[in-house]
């Protein structure tokens, strides 16, 4: 498909340490062949960390394996980002066998804590609850949160040689709950943490990446719980620093996405991020290229399964264990053949 934006990428999970190479090979033989130049890849706390061990994820990336996605992607000319969840998507359910990716559930049951409440459960905005729905939640005024993601995010920005870090931030249910975060509005909360983080980063000179859906009010856009807002969050986008580069993803068949006027409305930078379904992709791709205002910077195609099991599927062939896999080849095929 011909796009008219100069950034073409992909969201891949991090691979587990032994398809590190077929993810390599991947990006080599396939993503950049196709005019492929952002890649944003979703490490969570998979990665060893020094400065933090004890928030490691389950196989965690060595340095030696980052060096070996950051030389190929210099040597293709591709912009690696790093994403961390820095707010909601703390914990989930293990996937069987057990690939570290965590996965929302639709009923309150007991979880488990990734990466940084497993280490401080304390950081927890409900740190008593034994059962969540969906996932757990950081909390956004104590201040050992922000010191620890710094740290995180500065080791991971490190090692991965990036200009920007994605931070996640989509899908935020658990907010404004404990006494002291209760004290200002949530809009006020997520600007204010959003913000901080932006001020480590921009001192850095570092890009800050984030999902939109919590920029949308569910009242008036009507797109549902997961892809705007019912607690309060969307008038945050007018209380956050303007170069914020804001990933607005939608995934069901829509005609009409009035989230790129709004992202437009103010005066925010975005990119395009579709998933599975090529027919809603195109829906997306073609609503955002009629209203550009010159704020859509390009396409950010979203994938959400293994990386490893991704690229031999879409290398040779190989049988996938998700459902959607072949969905989201042929998909990835329209759009960067």
């Amino acid at each position: 498909m011909n796009l008219p934006w100069k950034t073409k990428g992909i969201v891949l999970t991090a691979p587990l340490s032994a398809e590190v190479d077929d993810v390599v090979e991947f990006i080599d033989k396939y993503l950049a062949p196709n005019g492929c130049n952002l890649i944003v890849m979703q490490v969570r706390y998979r990665y060893e960390f020094k400065l933090h061990p004890e928030c490691r994820g389950y196989d965690p990336l060595s340095r030696e394996d980052v060096k070996k996605l950051v030389e190929v992607c210099r040597k293709k000319g591709i912009r690696l980002v790093p994403k961390m969840n820095l707010i909601g998507h703390q914990s989930g359910l293990h996937n069987t066998p057990t690939d570290g990716i965590l996965h929302g559930h639709g009923k309150a049951i007991p979880d488990f804590r990734d990466g940084l409440l497993r280490a401080y459960p304390e950081l927890d905005e409900q740190p008593d609850e034994k059962a969540v729905v969906y996932s757990r939640s950081l909390c956004l005024t104590n201040p050992l949160v922000k010191l620890i993601v710094f740290d995180l995010m500065d080791e991971l920005i490190d090692a991965f040689e990036a200009d920007a870090i994605h931070i996640g931030c989509d899908e935020v249910f658990n907010i404004g709950l404990c006494p002291e975060c209760s004290k200002v509005s949530n809009a006020e909360l997520f600007a204010n943490y959003i913000s901080a983080l932006h001020e480590h980063l921009a001192d850095r000179g570092v890009e800050l990446m984030m999902w939109g859906d919590r920029f949308l009010d569910a009242e008036k856009i009507g797109f549902g719980k997961y892809e705007s807002s019912y607690n309060g969050t969307s008038e945050a986008i007018n209380m956050i620093p303007k170069d914020i580069l804001i990933c607005d993803w939608h995934y069901e068949n829509q005609t009409e996405f009035p989230s790129v006027d709004i992202f437009a409305d103010a005066g925010l930078k975005m990119l395009v991020c579709p998933m599975r379904v090529k027919e809603h992709a195109v829906n997306f791709i073609e609503y955002a290229a009629e209203h550009d205002r010159g704020h859509i910077e390009g396409l950010l195609m979203t994938t959400w399964f293994g990386s490893g099991e991704l690229a031999r599927h879409m290398l040779y062939g190989d049988t996938a264990k998700w459902q959607y896999a072949e969905q989201i080849a042929d998909t990835i095929r329209y759009l960067f053949e």
